[in-house]
């Protein structure tokens, strides 16, 4: 195909219809854009029959009125959130010039929402010879591909099945991500998307627009309107607690110090901790542990979360005893929360007890900045994980390891098993953005490490290619970048993964890195 004398025709039958209908270029553009996946074929015969801008805006009007969910009202919030999608779309897929929500990514993200979840397979090709081909060279074996995947009631409700697969493929390494109907288990979309038409009319009869009347007038005796009262202030901080009601645990934390060997070594626990900011500027540290089903420890087992953490001095700084409810990660539990410390070198332990008996603990030492400026151009921690998944509950503003409403379970042990993917995580405060206000960043992976049987050296490299970069929602500035690589190829051994990020539009680069273990 010829792509010069694809454009120069799709630039004629455009200057046509223009000409034809004289429409302006913004109510040609809306019956080109997203509002096309939802409309019917009835509706697609009408809009072709649109010769002015008058009845465009009619057919506008009437097209969103038959699909508002509460007609009594002015609001339309089946519009809010359609909009709220084409804006995320057109922020996150964007394709050289194409708008966001006119890819392939964004037409499904418009039309069925946020999948359940997404598998990456950009280093598919991580292989121990090497990280990927050239690209140039075609063929698909070594494309990044994206498999999003719904679940639940949206799958058995637009999709008619428990799961469904929608398979993408970047054939050209070019960030331009297309649907790969051959693709395995790919779900029918054609079937999907007009069960979403059918289901998004509410009012099929309706033939012209409802009118609201005026919101009454305020009584002329009306008192005058306070004015703003000022926001209460928050409540101070309480004092770190430095002392513990459970002597046991103090007992425990001295003797799991001064042990030559780790006394809960047949049940180990693991820990991780981060240094993160809210948008308002309140500096956080994120604790996880990481607790093995090894430990005989359930998401029903009576426990309490306990620790200790010590300045640089030996001098208490605070302490920790309070309940806890492990949750689920893969086959073991995991418990975290956010504490808040100043500046300082500290020696933190941490431990877990059933029914008021420590059953395991971990040390850990941290050295943390006491705060973060909002404004401040930084790359987190990396973090590996092996379970991402979306929060089902509102965020709060300082959650541990909780990005724009996606949770990140560190896998504190840094081992996985050649089944799992190894996910690799990390956030960007304030990256340098076009002239469309979209950052653009590229990553280089390198993997180096030795199996553990043969003792045999392993190096991997990717070249430099563009990352796909997540806006974090709710938290202005943030960003989340992240991919999956499959374990599959790499025989059990210790391995290190570095990733360097390259913001291209700052011209900054930074440079992470992790050590992990892969087991059978």
């Amino acid at each position: 195909m010829n792509l010069k004398r694809t454009l120069s025709t799709a630039v004629l039958v455009a200057a046509v219809a223009l000409n034809g209908f004289a429409l302006t270029p913004e109510h040609t553009a809306w019956g080109k854009g997203p509002a096309s996946y939802l409309m019917t074929k009835d509706e697609q015969a009408k809009w072709k029959s649109i010769k002015t801008d008058e009845e465009a805006e009619q057919f506008v009007a009437l097209f969103w009125a038959r699909r508002d969910p509460t007609p009594t009202t002015q609001r339309n919030e089946f519009r809010e959130e359609f909009d709220e999608r084409v804006k995320y779309a057109d922020d996150q897929f964007t394709a050289g010039k194409k708008a966001g929500s006119l890819t392939d990514r964004g037409r499904i993200f418009v039309l069925f929402g946020k999948p359940t979840k997404v598998q990456r397979s950009e280093a598919k090709s991580l292989t121990q010879q090497g990280f990927g081909t050239d690209p140039s060279a075609g063929g698909n074996d070594s494309a990044a591909r994206q498999i999003w995947i719904y679940e639940d009631s949206t799958a058995s409700a637009t999709f008619g099945v428990p799961q469904a697969f929608i398979n993408f493929i970047d054939q050209y390494s070019r960030n331009e991500f297309v649907i790969d109907r051959g693709g395995p288990r790919s779900a029918d979309i054609s079937r999907a998307q007009q069960r979403v038409i059918e289901k998004a009319i509410t009012q099929p009869n309706l033939t012209t627009v409802p009118t609201y009347a005026a919101a009454p007038a305020a009584p002329a005796t009306a008192a005058p309107a306070p004015a703003a009262a000022t926001a209460p202030a928050a409540p101070a901080a309480a004092a770190a607690k430095t002392a513990f009601d459970t002597a046991a645990f103090q007992t425990a934390v001295n003797d799991f110090r001064a042990a030559k060997a780790n006394p809960y070594a047949s049940k180990p626990i693991y820990t991780a901790w981060g240094e993160y900011v809210t948008t308002d500027g309140t500096y956080f540290v994120p604790v996880s542990l990481y607790v093995p089903k090894d430990t005989g420890l359930t998401a029903d087992s009576n426990v309490t979360f306990f620790g200790a953490i010590t300045d640089a001095q030996g001098n208490v700084v605070q302490v920790i005893e309070e309940p806890a409810k492990l949750q689920a990660t893969t086959t073991d539990f995991y418990y975290d929360k956010s504490l808040s410390l100043p500046a300082g070198t500290y020696k933190a332990t941490f431990g877990l007890a059933e029914a008021g008996k420590p059953v395991s603990m971990v040390s850990t030492d941290m050295t943390l900045a006491g705060a973060i400026p909002t404004t401040e151009q930084r790359v987190s921690q990396l973090l590996l994980a092996n379970n991402i998944y979306p929060m089902q509950t509102a965020q709060l503003p300082n959650d541990p390891f909780a990005f724009g409403g996606v949770k990140v379970v560190p896998k504190a042990d840094k081992t996985f098993r050649q089944t799992d993917e190894l996910w690799y995580f990390f956030e960007m405060m304030n990256p340098g953005r076009n002239e469309q206000g979209i950052p653009k960043v590229q990553i280089k992976l390198d993997l180096e490490g030795k199996e553990a049987g043969s003792g045999r050296p392993v190096k991997a490299a990717q070249a430099p290619r563009e990352a796909e970069v997540n806006e974090l929602r709710g938290v202005t500035g943030h960003y989340g970048v992240g991919s999956a690589i499959p374990l599959s190829n790499f025989e059990p051994g210790d391995y290190t993964l570095k990733v360097k990020v390259i913001d291209t539009v700052d011209k900054k680069t930074y440079n992470l890195q992790q050590d992990f273990k892969i087991v059978k």
